[in-house]
């Protein structure tokens, strides 16, 4: 069980298996789902329901921009999750 006291993109970054970081990323999800700050940014919500990271964190991106205050430990969490899922997809034999 990650430490509570963490950042979300420390969590992310430190899930030890894909199962784990789409369970963690699902809770965040709804987490910032019930926030909706990020409701102006178009196609957030179905890029996180396919797990599309990648696509959603864009969406943030072009909607508020790259260096935008408000959303940069939204972005960040992304970024944290793209590249574990990256670690954990190409890890050797796995």
């Amino acid at each position: 069980m990650p430490d509570a006291h963490l950042s979300w993109a420390v969590r992310a970054s430190r899930a030890d298996t894909s199962a784990a970081l789409d369970r963690l990323m699902d809770d965040w999800y709804g987490r910032v789902k019930a926030d909706r700050g990020l409701h102006a940014a178009i196609g957030f919500d179905s890029c996180m329901e396919r797990r599309d990271w990648d696509s959603a964190k864009h969406s943030i991106e072009q909607t508020y921009g790259r260096s935008n205050r408000e959303h940069r430990q939204t972005l960040d969490t992304l970024a944290a999750a793209i590249q574990s899922r990256r670690m954990l997809t190409h890890r050797p034999g796995g």
